[in-house]
């Protein structure tokens, strides 16, 4: 009855294997097909052990050549044969295993090889024949039930269904996922060859699933046809349930651990189960099995699993604090926050949370008291040589990933100027992490040589203005404090600079007109934040590393500014922005400015108010005008406009043009371009003329401030670059300060006032010198160290990364600079104290 059961298999096996080889020769990539043919192929492998075929070694040899020599003719035609592979794995299966066979962890090594190396394969320039690899762990076995009689146990049945299904669900989601994204297509890995990221991240799940999958099916399907008894020959599978468990064990670490991590950041349940198969997230999950894979084979699972644990308790509870409480996600470099920690957590922390969590961390203790040998035993560390390779494969490549925005815009994950909320749901945690790890550099500022309270009481009190000057500065005397309105106007630069080009009106006519200046922002193209905040505070971007939004990285309590001084002598403070309020956490950081109020986009009507995608310059004066009309109190009014903001070409299809170009140097792209973005301009340029014909009727003391916060994007990073080359006119202060490429920087800076004369600028200066002047004009105390500026702006009128040669680091004046900025961020703001007593 054995032998005819043994015959009937082995027709059967030799008729699927005909068939399939049929089928092939129609394959034309069909996905359904392609999971067929996967499908019977492992039903084949499975039975291969049964055929009696063993050839000499002699014979062997000539047949394994023979078919390398046919896979590399049909390599050349793009086209690998499915019954060549099928005789040439069978070739080198049945040579290797006889040998491998006796290592009990030969099963779940396989499927850890076939994971790893799908992986690997797809990014690799030339393409591979995976199938040996992939379905070896369905022919492994098939060798085990088909050369021994299985020891008779319910755990053989209760195990096998166990695992088909565990993986054929897992195998079931992974394909969900991987419907449309060409993946079905590759299911027989023979050629693995120029695939997008997205194949390559599910391939090798659907890899190790189906062979998990097919290998547990074909196993069931056996075992009816298995003669349970004892025997010399006997094998006692379940010996495989540790070894299979570990593995099983090792995803559902790493899924888990992901999984929280997003959880605590979606603060969603079912949004994080949605999202965690999708690329970006399953990315992160083999971002983490590479990264847990690597320490296991270094030091252990055991300590491997303890690091896994807290890295994940920390990040899940730092960042669910930061998203629930600050609405961001924790950046590494918010260790400057700890000495706020304490101060801060009293307003969240209450007595149960206190002693639930001492209680909790005392029991933990007692339990590794009491368990200490079996701890110890746990984490005793274990190198693991074999598995060293495997780690450094996924996460080697992982880092390509993530280091090639090619291959990790194709799952939705690049790293971005830009960081927050919206990063870290897109990127996943791991990802975005890696991200900022990479660039801690960047955010980390050192301790200054000297930093102590006693030096910075010394710079304090060697930069305090002497008696006779502290009083007001303003030419007039006045018996009221004068109102102050400063706009920082989006993407205003001065287009009339451009040659080449003709206008029908004057755009910049007011700014002309009341233009006292010219300054050079630490910005192009984008970045306003930094350009505010040197403006609002006094401080440069000078000492921050490129790349750095000084609103998303460092502020996170309370700064001085000039918003917090004008509170401190009296006036009302408010910051004006029509767009969301969230965005460079500007909803935080003004209330630390000391703003008393913030009026973002929802302050205003996108229905009545707006021009374009965003609401119009001449509404942003309307609600200054609101503001300095109700109150009594003396305002100081912040407002950052949004009408001019890229992209220009399109922008005001809707809207007749007041503003017509002519150029025959530009080609028609550039030329709507430039049309778009002078239209804003002269929006921008007729609001200001309205705001100070409104103002100068008011018998309100008034100072107005204007400058723009970078110049404009005409197009790509390069191409705005061509356009500004082709047509730009050297300026004369640009030429004597010897500005290179700062010349494409440089915005115009406007002053006015009802009541007193306001200084014009023969050099051009950065914005953080407004803040000095500012104060000066309005003639309110201030803290000394303002008084720093003036002597700054003599010295080195522009501080700016793209000028670092125009600087001496080791000028005292510039290392007392340094301090003081230090001070105000990241030290212990002894400044802030002098101000406050």
């Amino acid at each position: 009855m054995k032998i005819f059961k043994k015959d009937v298999m082995v027709l059967i096996v030799l008729l699927l294997y005909a068939a399939v080889s049929v089928l092939d020769i129609f394959n034309d990539g069909n996905g359904i097909l392609q999971l067929m043919l996967a499908l019977l192929s492992s039903f084949v492998v499975f039975y291969m052990p049964l055929l009696s075929f063993k050839p000499k070694k002699l014979v062997n040899a000539v047949l394994l050549m023979a078919n390398i020599a046919l896979l590399v003719i049909t390599y050349i035609n793009f086209r690998v044969l499915l019954v060549n592979i099928l005789f040439l794995s069978y070739l080198i299966w049945n040579l290797i295993t006889e040998k491998l066979i006796q290592y009990k962890f030969l099963l779940p090594f396989t499927l850890l090889v076939s994971y790893v190396s799908v992986y690997g394969a797809s990014f690799l320039e030339f393409s591979i024949p995976l199938f040996i690899i992939v379905f070896y762990p369905i022919y492994v076995l098939g060798f085990i039930t088909n050369r021994h009689n299985m020891v008779k146990t319910k755990k053989v049945w209760g195990f096998t269904i166990f695992n088909i299904l565990f993986s054929g669900l897992a195998l079931i989601a992974i394909m969900y996922k991987a419907l449309g994204k060409s993946v079905l297509r590759s299911l027989l890995f023979l050629n693995i060859e120029n695939l997008g990221t997205v194949t390559a991240i599910y391939l090798p799940f659907l890899a190790v699933f189906l062979a998990w999958f097919a290998a547990s099916f074909n196993l069931l399907l056996y075992l009816p046809l298995q003669k349970f008894q004892k025997s010399k020959k006997s094998f006692e599978f379940t010996v495989y349930i540790s070894t299979v468990y570990r593995f099983i064990m090792f995803f559902v670490v790493v899924v888990l651990s992901v999984f929280i991590c997003e959880f605590s950041i979606r603060q969603s349940f079912l949004t994080t189960l949605h999202d965690i198969l999708e690329p970006n997230l399953i990315f992160n999950i083999i971002f983490l099995s590479g990264i847990y894979l690597s320490l296991i084979s270094l030091i252990g699972k055991g300590i491997s699993n303890v690091i896994i644990a807290l890295v994940t308790v920390f990040l899940t509870l730092a960042n669910y604090i930061k998203f629930t409480y600050f609405e961001e996600p924790f950046y590494p470099w918010d260790i400057y926050l700890i000495k706020n920690l304490f101060g801060i957590s009293k307003e969240y922390l209450n007595a149960t949370f206190v002693i639930t969590a001492l209680v909790a961390f005392v029991a933990i203790v007692l339990l590794i008291i009491h368990f200490r040998s079996n701890v110890l035993k746990y984490l005793k560390p274990k190198i693991s040589l074999a598995l060293i390779p495997f780690g450094a494969v996924l996460f080697l490549f992982s880092m390509n990933v993530l280091d090639h925005s090619s291959l990790s815009t194709q799952i939705g994950i690049q790293k971005s100027w830009y960081i927050g909320r919206s990063e870290i749901l897109a990127n996943g945690m791991l990802a975005q992490n890696y991200y900022y790890l990479y660039d801690l550099d960047k955010y980390l500022n050192p301790k200054p040589k000297g930093y102590n309270q006693d030096k910075i009481l010394a710079v304090d009190k060697k930069y305090e203005m002497p008696a006779d000057q502290a009083t007001s500065t303003t030419k007039t005397k006045l018996h009221e404090k004068p109102n102050v309105v400063v706009i920082m106007s989006e993407s205003y630069w001065d287009l009339s600079k451009l040659s080449g080009i003709k206008f029908n009106k004057d755009i910049t006519e007011n700014v002309h007109k009341y233009q006292k200046g010219q300054l050079a922002p630490p910005a192009i193209g984008g970045g306003t934040a930094n350009t505010e905040f040197e403006a609002l505070t006094g401080m440069s971007m000078y000492f921050m590393s490129p790349g750095i939004i000084t609103y998303n990285a460092y502020l996170r309590t309370e700064t001085p500014s000039i918003a917090s001084v004008f509170k401190d002598n009296g006036y009302n403070t408010t910051a004006i922005h029509p767009n969301s309020g969230w965005f460079y956490n500007r909803d935080k950081v003004y209330p630390y400015f000391g703003f008393d109020k913030f009026i973002d986009v929802t302050g205003f009507n996108m229905e009545t108010e707006a021009k374009g995608p965003h609401i119009s310059d001449n509404a942003l004066v309307n609600k200054i005008l609101s503001e300095l009309n109700s109150s009594d109190k003396p305002s100081f009014i912040f407002a950052v406009s949004m009408e001019n903001h890229d992209p220009f070409d399109n922008k005001y299809k809707d809207y007749e043009f007041d503003v017509t170009v002519e150029s025959d140097q530009l080609d028609a792209t550039q030329k709507e371009i430039i049309r778009g973005y002078a239209q804003g301009i002269y929006d921008a340029d007729q609001a200001l003329g309205r705001l100070i014909d409104e103002l100068s009727k008011s018998d309100k003391p008034t100072l107005l401030y204007f400058f723009g916060d970078h110049a404009p994007r005409l197009g790509t990073l390069d191409e705005y670059y061509k356009v500004y080359d082709k047509l730009a006119v050297e300026n004369k202060s640009e030429t004597e300060q010897k500005l290179g490429e700062l010349r494409y920087y440089t915005t115009p800076f406007v002053t006015w006032s009802n009541y007193t004369e306001l200084r014009s600028f023969s050099k051009i200066i950065s914005p953080s010198h407004i803040s000095y002047e500012i104060l000066k004009d309005a003639g309110v105390k201030y803290p000394n160290y303002f008084n720093i500026l003036a002597q700054l702006e003599n010295n080195y009128p522009i501080m700016h990364q793209k000028g670092m040669d125009l600087i001496n680091p080791d000028d005292e004046l510039v290392q007392d600079y340094q301090l003081i900025q230090y001070d105000i961020l990241f030290g212990n703001q002894y400044l802030k104290d002098i101000w406050n007593k």
